[in-house]
């Protein structure tokens, strides 16, 4: 049983309603890390309501926040102004967005339909400012010994004995990390612009209506009080949230002892990295989901994150992105009964392969242009029909349908965009228009002229013909790399390139054939 359902079984024992939320602080452009909570939430939800549990996935935008650090490509000058200020109150570095927080939450959300996903999405700046949190903030601020003494239990600096759970809104300088609450009476907080490690305060001292939003509950407190609110029953979160002694654990006391509530099932994960570093909103290590749709299909994506649990490390890296590719069409085949898997792991990937798709499923396996060959196609200039003939010849494509052509036109317009952005440079190349003048030995030039015999007779697909270029090279006693190299330097000039096989498959067959001979001697 794949994770997603073994967690919605057991919210099940816990009962038939339920929310289950996902979130992020809008501290810059949100990346395909923050995917995890967002698309974890919307499957664990879809799969409550296919059970008959009446479920709700949930977003919530923490744009209160405030802004600890300037993000990746903002300039520091321009916006360093702005540090301790709620993201919600900076105003967009682009004229044609709301703010900061729409210019970079708006393509985010606009790009989550695409890959079927289903949310209510709640700002934690309407939030407050609605007034939705003021009887929360007033029973957290009447308990606050009980949440001081929840918290130092963690902490090894305690915190002072006049200290208040509520972080107010700076009337004066506008900041919101600056502020110390030193009293409250009613629906008042009395508090001093003090300063933040990275922002000093005004040093103005006023008092804050929670009743109206000019301020927000600290994140440890206000993480309970969220799941309060909102009916919250189960939620995603970063390991840092799961760490011991981190904000889950205080937040699970804060939630039964002073909210009077039960904590929601916690699905803790592990980080994406890109090329070795975790991906950073804030240091602008990114790839967004508008990045991955200009290279990838969203199913792609959604597979991504089902296909290992969420605690196992999950490195992405754009110029590897044929072997997910290959990964994905081989879990479509396995799940329409034609790939090749060990039967133990045949029912979990074809599970995954449903958890991947947008749509739903198709009733039967669409056929595919691998990316590889796609990869190598899109660089050969031709029109629209010319290529969907190749793809036909070589067997890619029979008695296709319309939706069969719509997929394949679709994965080389993508194919054309990861070569432009992401290839290696030994998957890039230009056909040589005349025939080159290249040293080979003898054994090379029997390779090249056997294969141009074997070409000649019969039309093959990529993979077939990747194969049959290493079978040749071991009949002819020819170590393989060395018949390769003597393909690449024929059409291209130099001794690598894309993959032999789908590289010349993608070009014209007579043109290939006499290439070869002219070579071969």
């Amino acid at each position: 049983m794949h994770w997603v359902d073994l967690i919605a079984e057991e919210l099940l024992e816990r009962g038939r309603r339920h929310t289950v939320a996902s979130g992020i602080s809008i501290s810059g452009h949100i990346h395909i890390g923050h995917a995890n909570d967002v698309f974890i939430a919307d499957a664990i939800a879809k799969v409550l309501r296919k059970k008959g549990a009446d479920a709700r996935a949930i977003w919530y935008a923490d744009d209160y926040d405030p802004m600890r650090r300037v993000p990746s490509p903002l300039n520091e000058n321009e916006f360093g102004r702005y540090l301790g200020y709620p993201y919600v109150n900076i105003p967009s570095p682009d004229p044609a967005y709301r703010s900061f927080v729409d210019y970079f939450s708006r393509p985010f959300i606009e790009s989550l339909k695409s890959f079927g996903i289903e949310v209510e999405i709640f700002s934690a700046a309407e939030i407050y400012r609605s007034g939705m949190m003021s009887e929360l903030i007033r029973i957290a601020l009447q308990k606050s010994e009980k949440i001081r003494k929840i918290l130092n239990m963690f902490r090894e600096t305690p915190l002072p004995d006049d200290w208040l759970p509520f972080d107010p809104l700076c009337e004066n300088c506008g900041r919101i990390s600056t502020t110390r609450a030193i009293d409250w009476h009613g629906d008042f907080v009395r508090y001093r612009c003090e300063g933040a490690p990275y922002v000093e305060g005004c040093g103005h001292e006023g008092e804050a209506d929670y009743t109206k939003g000019e301020g927000k509950l600290t994140w440890r407190v206000e993480w309970p009080a969220r799941w309060k609110l909102l009916g919250v029953t189960c939620e995603p979160f970063g390991k840092d949230h799961a760490a011991a002694g981190g904000s889950y654990d205080t937040g699970r006391l804060i939630a039964r002892e002073v909210f009077e509530c039960e904590p929601p099932y916690p699905v803790p994960y592990e980080w994406v990295a890109m090329g070795g570093e975790k991906l950073s909103s804030s240091k602008g290590v990114v790839f967004t989901l508008k990045q991955w749709l200009e290279v990838a299909e969203p199913e792609l994506l959604r597979y991504f994150i089902f296909r290992s649990k969420p605690m196992k490390a999950k490195e992405f890296n754009p110029s590897n992105l044929p072997d997910l590719y290959d990964e994905y069409d081989l879990a479509e085949r396995v799940y329409f009964g034609e790939g090749e898997l060990p039967l133990s792991r045949v029912e979990q990937v074809k599970r995954i392969y449903e958890l991947s798709q947008v749509d739903g499923l198709a009733k039967k396996k669409p056929q595919r242009v691998p990316f590889r060959f796609a990869a190598v196609l899109c660089q050969i200039k031709r029109s629209e029909e010319e290529t969907l003939e190749i793809l036909k010849s070589r067997g890619l494509l029979v008695n296709p349908d319309e939706d069969d052509i719509r997929r394949a036109l679709l994965r080389l317009r993508l194919a054309r965009r990861w070569v432009e952005l992401y290839a290696p440079e030994h998957l890039k190349f230009e056909i040589l228009t005349e025939t080159p003048s290249v040293k080979l030995d003898e054994k090379q030039r029997e390779g090249l002229r056997r294969l141009a015999e074997i070409m000649s007779h019969a039309e093959l697909g990529p993979v077939e013909l990747h194969t049959k270029i290493y079978e040749l090279a071991r009949e002819i006693g020819l170590d393989p790399p060395k018949l390769f190299e003597a393909i690449y330097l024929a059409f291209l000039g130099r001794p690598s390139g894309p993959r032999a096989g789908a590289f010349l498959s993608a070009l014209d067959r007579r043109f290939v054939v006499e290439r070869l001979f002219s070579l071969a001697g």
